[in-house]
């Protein structure tokens, strides 16, 4: 009987340390070198929002939509430009690499987020990139909080960041972000990763966002109300689950193993086409890839995967696509007029270019003698951004386009009864 009681003892011990509370510091966020596979899905259980001491979450039935790998760095390998900003002038011990830019279609090298890990907080500082060769640091005056130290129940802290960027000829970018945090949940957390002991931080987020592009000559202000849920384990990094909810569009992310190659996000307007004039024509936006949900933002100032027009001349409709995770994506379509037999009107004819992708010159040949022909350049915003001519040269014509930035474009020739056009990327 003795035996039996000091059994039981023992199992009611191992299950209360099975179910114990614990304490996030320093020592339990990422490390230098670290790889950290998560899956990413969109179909998530409802509920998530409830707060509880001492209690049990489920979310084993997750099936990943998407997966990447978050990498974690050396400060002292990145450019030594952007450490002079984030090592130097705010303290940054960690660094992440980072493929997309705030400023949608801006081309971007050497992407990085800086952090800053210290026994009180884990801050993100900011990102840097690098434009045509040059460093573009978009540093948080004040760091954002993402964790205080160290970490327990009924933790509360806050912080208030913002940044600026400015991209001459190109686009203007700001950002603010007001943070508010409270550790309001602890116990067993379930996951297709595995079980693990966990604290839940909830963070409510207000993004106040300004874009200005300068090729269409007004700004777009974004504010953005989110709200994530962090399931924060001892050693793992990174939460082993987060979840976002910004109205109703709810995502998750959480540590796994691997089970899919990640898919970029694309998007796509079909092919060019032509149509009779007055024709009312319903384009269709097709987004795959990234992390839904997505936000479609047309050069008309519409949204959604449609947009009805009345085509009265030839022209660009373009759209930038926003997954959950911040990815941007573009696409272009033409529509160019179908006029009757026997009515004399332009007409558009492709043309082609080289080379392409092209640095500063291009080169095409057509069968006119003039020895200049207009030209002009529109963005993938749809937005004209330089009117030019082509000089005939020995037997074909020539274009300096040193002025624009890397990009894609579509070029348009100006002839009396036909324009020619080609797409061209230009690249340095």
């Amino acid at each position: 009987m003795k035996q039996i009681i000091i059994f039981i003892i023992g199992l009611l011990a191992s299950m209360s340390s099975l179910f114990s509370q614990i304490s996030v510091n320093q020592s339990d966020m990422p490390l230098v070198g670290d790889t950290l596979r998560v899956s990413l899905t969109n179909v998530v259980p409802a509920g998530f929002a409830k707060s509880a001491m001492d209690t049990s979450w489920n979310y084993s039935a997750l099936e990943a939509l998407s997966q990447r790998v978050d990498t974690f760095m050396s400060v002292t390998a990145t450019p030594s430009a952007y450490q002079l900003f984030f090592v130097l002038m705010g303290g940054a011990n960690l660094a992440s690499p980072r493929g997309n830019s705030p400023i949608p279609g801006l081309p971007v090298t050497q992407g990085f987020t800086f952090y800053k890990n210290s026994s009180t907080s884990y801050s993100d500082l900011g990102s840097a990139y690098t434009v045509q060769q040059f460093p573009l640091p978009a540093k948080y005056d004040i760091p954002d909080k993402l964790y205080q130290f160290p970490m327990t129940p009924g933790l509360t802290w806050a912080s208030t960041s913002s940044f600026s960027v400015d991209v001459p000829d190109l686009a203007y970018y700001s950002t603010q972000r007001i943070r508010s945090n409270i550790v309001d949940g602890w116990g067993n957390l379930t996951t297709p990763y595995g079980t693990f002991q966990t604290l839940r931080v909830k963070s409510t987020l207000i993004m106040h966002d300004s874009l200005y592009i300068d090729s269409l000559g007004t700004g777009f202000p974004f504010v953005r109300n989110i709200i994530e849920y962090k399931w924060l384990a001892k050693g793992k990094g990174i939460p082993v689950l987060q979840i976002s909810a910004e109205g109703n569009m709810v995502t998750a992310t959480y540590r796994d193993i691997y089970r899919m190659s990640a898919q970029p996000l694309t998007a796509s307007l079909g092919a060019d086409t032509a149509v009779p004039k007055g024709t009312v024509l319903t384009i269709h936006a097709t987004v795959s890839g990234g992390t839904p949900p997505y936000q479609i933002l047309w050069n008309t100032l519409d949204t959604g995967h449609t947009l009805t027009v009345n085509v009265q001349d030839i022209q660009t409709y373009s759209i930038l696509v926003i997954d959950a995770l911040q990815n941007f994506g573009m696409a272009q379509k033409i529509v160019s007029i179908l006029y009757p037999p026997g009515i004399e009107e332009t007409a558009s004819v492709p043309l082609k270019v080289y080379p392409n992708p092209a640095g500063e010159k291009i080169h095409f040949t057509l069968p006119l003698t003039a020895d200049y022909l207009p030209m002009e350049v529109i963005s993938c915003l749809g937005q004209t951004v330089l009117t030019t001519t082509a000089s005939q040269v020995a037997g074909e014509y020539q274009a300096n386009l040193s002025s624009l930035p890397d990009g894609i474009y579509l070029i348009l020739i100006h002839t009396k009864n036909q324009v020619y056009k080609a797409r061209l990327q230009i690249v340095r």
